[in-house]
């Protein structure tokens, strides 16, 4: 058992979880590979009580499953293997349940930001929606997994994670967060080479209804790579890799926001990263010039990008949106609309079972939830921001990273209020952040001091 769970944390596992990936992209038979992921799951949770290999099928299921919309019907056809599945995952917590340490509310920082949030939403809508909206099965799910469900994530992982004997938990995790850009790498590449000849004469990007999905997950994976690269550099150029990846998603939001994440990526490792940052420097000026000269190319090659995000019907749906969002807040200031609030539908024709979001999280919060919600929301962000002030490791400085860049396409997008895989990651992200500290991640200072990162002081 120790070799098999030594053999699920190695690189090998990771490559292997790719090269599967992959057969079931270039074959087309991403529903059959989500089934048969999930129940590589369900039998890993049962060999281990680490949870970073279930939580790295997920990551990459994910990265494939999001080319599967409007797949309900199919999905049902497996409908029979859900219950064995979820006797395996259940299992899990049987088995290892000796093995968890007792959670404390007083040792995590977000825990009473999470509890308010979810009193927040739950009370959304508050004496103005109807009973039809607020208890539809809808509705319910996400007053679920945003609220409550979120807190015992946040709880049972707080009991659960920490750091291994058999290997650094940062890099492990990194690497996690990294082969989500290689498999993203690989749908993309299926994507533009089996449709190869709808490309006029050159190389334009392609339309395709998971872009902003997968520019979400390269975002919330791209820090990892620059992470990565104060052990070996050679990192440095997968997180540029990744920026150039999120262009050929064609989102617009991903586009902006992407590039943002890239500078602070750059200004982040320029400033911890002593020991590297002659080289920083130097590929930053290199790629400027290198812009500058390719700058015709790359503005024809994003052109079909820049003019959606300049033309006004491709953006008059968020905009009605927003306006709608501020509408609902004033219907009722203290609880906002709630949720299971419908009535935007006749401007944005929500996908089903699926809410009628806002695509902006400010004005989610305010339409949803009203001032109760603004006042919940704020109070979490300041304990996240909290948690890594009272943890300021390089490791946990590219978490934060990694989660900005989260809130930002949660500007232009649901981002923060899908619950699965966006909010459950971030959730995870700040149990991290408190439990899993290393020696290694303990470092920062040896960055900015110009020595080797890893090495003993």
């Amino acid at each position: 058992m120790e070799k098999i769970r030594k053999f699920l944390v190695s690189d090998l596992f990771s490559v292997l979880l790719i090269l599967a990936s992959s057969v079931f992209v270039f074959t087309g038979n991403e529903i059959g590979g989500t089934i048969l992921f999930a129940a590589l799951i369900g039998l890993v949770m049962v060999l281990s009580d680490d949870l970073l290999p279930a939580l790295q099928i997920i990551l990459l299921t994910t990265c494939f499953a999001i080319r599967c919309k409007h797949s309900f019907d199919d999905f049902m056809q497996f409908v029979w293997i859900a219950p064995p599945i979820a006797i395996l995952i259940l299992s899990h917590f049987i088995i290892y349940r000796r093995r968890t340490e007792k959670f404390s509310s007083k040792n995590f920082t977000c825990f009473y930001g999470i509890l308010f949030v979810s009193v927040a939403v739950t009370l959304g809508g508050l004496g103005i929606i109807t009973a039809k909206e607020y208890f539809s099965s809808t509705s319910l799910f996400y007053i679920l997994m945003l609220g409550f469900a979120a807190l015992v994530v946040y709880a049972y992982m707080g009991s659960t994670l920490r750091a291994r004997e058999n290997y650094v938990f940062s890099d492990k995790f990194a690497k996690v967060m990294v082969s989500i850009i290689f498999m993203l790498a690989i749908c993309l590449a299926e994507e533009y080479i089996s449709r190869w000849s709808e490309l006029s004469g050159g190389f334009d990007i392609l339309a395709f209804q998971w872009r902003n999905n997968a520019s979400t997950m390269l975002m919330l994976a791209m820090p990892f790579a620059f992470y990565l690269s104060a052990k070996k550099f050679g990192w440095f150029f997968v997180g540029i890799f990744t920026y150039v990846l999120i262009l050929f998603t064609g989102s617009r939001g991903g586009m902006l926001f992407g590039l943002v994440e890239l500078g602070i990526c750059f200004i982040t490792m320029f400033i911890l990263d002593r020991k590297h940052r002659p080289y920083i420097g130097i590929i930053f000026g290199f790629s400027l010039v290198v812009a500058f000269f390719l700058r015709h190319s790359i503005i024809d090659i994003v052109s079909y990008t820049t003019e959606r995000l300049l033309d006004y019907d491709e953006n008059k749906i968020r905009l009605g949106l927003y306006s709608r969002g501020i509408e609902d807040f004033l219907a009722n200031p203290l609880f906002g609309r709630g949720l299971g609030y419908m009535g935007n539908s006749d401007i944005h024709n929500n996908a089903q079972f699926t809410l009628c979001w806002y695509h902006c999280s400010p004005v989610q919060v305010i339409g949803s939830f009203g001032l109760f919600g603004v006042a919940a929301y704020v109070t979490l962000l300041f304990l996240r921001f909290k948690t890594l002030v009272k943890n300021p490791t390089f490791f946990n400085i590219m978490l934060f990273v990694s989660y900005i860049g989260l809130e930002l396409m949660s500007l232009v997008n649901p981002g923060i209020f899908v619950p699965f895989p966006y909010l459950f990651l971030v959730t995870i992200y700040f149990v991290i952040m408190e439990k899993c500290n290393t020696d290694d991640d303990r470092a920062v200072l040896k960055l900015m001091k110009n020595k080797k990162y890893g090495e003993k002081q």
